[in-house]
């Protein structure tokens, strides 16, 4: 049958050639791209990377990348831009192994549409340590205004906050009405380090947890207050404030 295609013409599809999403008309172009169809103006992703996310001026609201990262640093702005779209609307539709590697390590597996050469699993950061230089009360109220105040959830909260004023307090917080979240957990111990870990309240996907971990660093590296930055996945291995894996000696 195959011959007879062939001599018409007619290339058969590969087996393993999955459908890949529609894109966006003005998006048609570049290895990140937005999906037809599967925008709700939220306007998060284009807040993350402003310089290369835009919203349609010919189809009202829709976003699309206008422009295709080149450096190290737009590359973080792009896949930032994806990990805050609450719609997965944002893909990688490249081949770059490292790109693969980091998008699948960082939960975003769903959203591309090639797989990688090897195999990678999403690296979930859970524990964090670091040094205050004010207050543990002062961090406490800093760390609670911060996660209340972003412009990313609609139904942000905090429950069941409960602290010590010493060297404890601890805090669930949620970011959709009615649902459950993340619970934050910090202790100060005597060497003045702090220790935050967090965990999933039931029902909650893994991912959560992943993006949370990442957006509370985000909330870390902008404090001037805090440094030594260090952090722990599930699997114990560690990262400097980069993020960057550090092998244990």
């Amino acid at each position: 049958m195959n011959f007879f295609k062939k001599l018409l013409g007619i290339e058969p599809a590969p087996i393993d050639c999955p459908k890949l999403p529609e894109r966006y008309p003005e998006n048609a172009q570049g290895d990140f791209y937005v999906e037809n169809q599967v925008c709700i103006t939220c306007g998060a992703p284009e807040a993350e990377a402003p310089d290369l996310i835009d919203h349609s001026k010919i189809e009202y609201g829709h976003c699309y990348f206008k422009k295709q990262p080149q450096t190290p640093d737009e590359l973080n702005r792009a896949i930032n831009a994806m990990q805050v779209s609450c719609i997965a609307g944002l893909r990688y539709g490249g081949k770059d192994e490292e790109i693969l590697k980091r998008l699948y390590e960082e939960g975003l597996a769903d959203e591309c549409d090639h797989k990688p050469a090897g195999k990678y699993k999403m690296i979930v950061r859970n524990k964090v340590q670091f040094h205050y230089t004010r207050s543990f009360r002062e961090f406490a109220d800093e760390l609670t205004f911060s996660l209340l105040a972003t412009k990313d959830f609609a139904n942000k909260q905090i429950f069941d906050f409960n602290t010590n004023d010493i060297n404890y307090f601890r805090f669930v917080y949620r970011w959709t009405n009615g649902l459950t979240g993340i619970i934050i957990e910090c202790t100060l111990d005597d060497n003045d380090l702090f220790k935050i870990k967090l965990r999933t309240e039931k029902d909650v996907y893994l991912v959560s947890l992943r993006n949370f971990s990442s957006y509370l660093h985000t909330i870390f590296i902008k404090n001037t207050s805090i440094k030594d930055i260090l952090w722990f996945d599930l699997d114990g291995n560690t990262y400097d404030k980069d993020q960057n894996y550090l092998p244990l000696k």
